[in-house]
C-alpha cells in the first residue's frame, strides 16, 4: 500500500509518495531420489539461468507454468505450459525462463540402463537405448501421467501408494515415452490368449488383499514379462492390474463393514496404511465414508457379505 509522506505539500511542488521496495519472488527447488536409479526434481524458477550442462541420465519433464527456453546441439527451443521436454544421457543444453512469470517444472531422471530395462519389457526385440531427437512435445494425456506418476513417488505419499500400482506407471510411462516419442519406436507385443494366466493373477490379488505386492511378483507368477502382464490383464478386465486390486480391496473392506468389523480392523485387513486411507478411497468408490456406510446400514437385517 502507498503511505503519504508526514510533512506539507508547498505550492507547485509535487509530493513524494514512498514505496517499499518490491520482492523477488524465491527460487525453489527440490531434488529427491525414489529408488537406484531414478531420480525426480522440481522446481519454480523466476530469473535462474543453468550454464550449460548435461546429464548421465533420461530427463523427462513436465511444463505445470510459464515457460523455459533453451539450446542444445544448435537448436533453440521453448517449451511452455501443458508441454513435454525430453532430454537423452549426457545431451548439452543449458535453460532458463522464457516468460516474465519464470517456468516450474518437475522432471523424471532414469539412469540409462533403468530406462533400456523398462523399454525392453515393452518389445520382444533388442532395439537398443530409445533417442528422442525432438526435445519438446504435445501430449497432454502423457503430460498428465507423468505428473500423477511424480504425486505418487513423493516421500509424504509413500505409505499411501502401493507398489502395484507405482511399478505399474512407472512402466506405463516409459512405455508411452518410448513409443510415442522415439526416433525409432520399439516394437510391441499383441495380446493373445492369456486367459488361466489372468485367473492366476487375480487368485494371487484375493489371497494377498492385505499385502504390499508388486507387479515383479505378479509378472514372476505369470512368466510373462510385466509390460506384457499389463497389457493382456487390462484387455482381459479392463482395468490395470493395480486398480482391480485396490478394488477387490475395498469390496472385502465394504463386507467387513457390514459384517460389523471396525473401520481399523477392515483397513488392517485389506492393506490399507491407516483408516485415513480407507477413508480416502472408500469415499472415492462409494460416495461415503466407512463411517457413514456403517452409520447408515439397517441395523436390523440380517448380516450377509454383498
Amino acid at each position: 500500500m502507498h503511505q503519504a509522506p508526514q510533512h506539507g505539500r508547498a505550492a507547485g511542488r509535487l509530493s513524494t509518495v514512498a514505496t517499499r521496495p518490491r520482492k523477488t519472488a524465491p527460487e525453489t527447488a527440490r531434488h529427491w531420489r525414489v529408488a537406484d536409479g531414478i531420480d525426480l526434481f522440481e522446481a519454480d524458477y523466476k530469473h535462474f539461468t543453468f550454464p550449460k550442462h548435461s546429464h548421465d541420465y533420461y530427463a523427462f519433464g513436465t511444463i505445470l507454468n510459464g515457460a523455459e527456453r533453451f539450446m542444445t546441439h544448435g537448436t533453440n527451443y521453448v517449451a511452455s505450459r501443458g508441454q513435454l521436454l525430453m532430454m537423452n544421457p549426457m545431451q548439452v543444453h543449458d535453460g532458463g525462463p522464457a516468460s516474465d512469470d519464470g517456468y516450474n517444472y518437475q522432471i523424471m531422471f532414469i539412469a540409462p540402463e533403468i530406462f533400456g530395462n523398462l523399454v525392453s519389457e515393452i518389445s520382444p526385440k533388442d532395439v537398443g537405448l530409445p533417442f528422442f531427437g525432438n526435445c519438446v512435445a504435445n501430449d497432454p494425456d502423457l503430460h498428465l501421467q507423468l505428473q500423477s506418476l511424480h504425486r505418487m513417488f513423493r516421500p509424504e505419499f509413500e505409505q499411501t501408494t502401493s507398489l502395484l500400482e507405482r511399478d505399474s506407471q512407472m512402466l506405463y510411462s516409459a512405455a508411452r515415452l518410448a513409443l510415442r516419442h522415439a526416433d525409432a519406436p520399439p516394437y510391441t507385443y499383441h495380446p493373445g490368449s492369456e486367459d488361466k494366466r489372468i485367473k492366476a493373477v487375480i487368485d494371487y490379488m484375493a489371497a494377498h488383499l492385505d499385502a504390499n505386492i508388486s507387479l515383479d511378483e505378479l509378472a514372476t507368477l505369470t512368466g510373462l514379462s510385466r509390460f506384457h502382464l499389463l497389457r493382456v490383464f487390462r484387455a482381459a478386465t479392463g482395468l490395470p492390474p493395480h486398480a482391480y486390486f485396490n478394488h477387490m480391496r475395498l469390496r472385502r473392506a465394504k463386507r467387513m463393514l457390514f459384517d460389523g468389523s471396525s473401520i481399523a480392523d477392515a483397513a488392517a485387513a485389506t492393506g490399507f496404511s491407516d483408516q485415513s486411507h480407507l477413508n480416502r478411497h472408500f469415499k472415492g468408490m462409494w460416495g461415503v465414508s466407512p463411517g457413514a456406510f456403517i452409520a447408515n446400514l439397517d441395523q436390523t437385517s440380517p448380516k450377509s457379505p454383498k
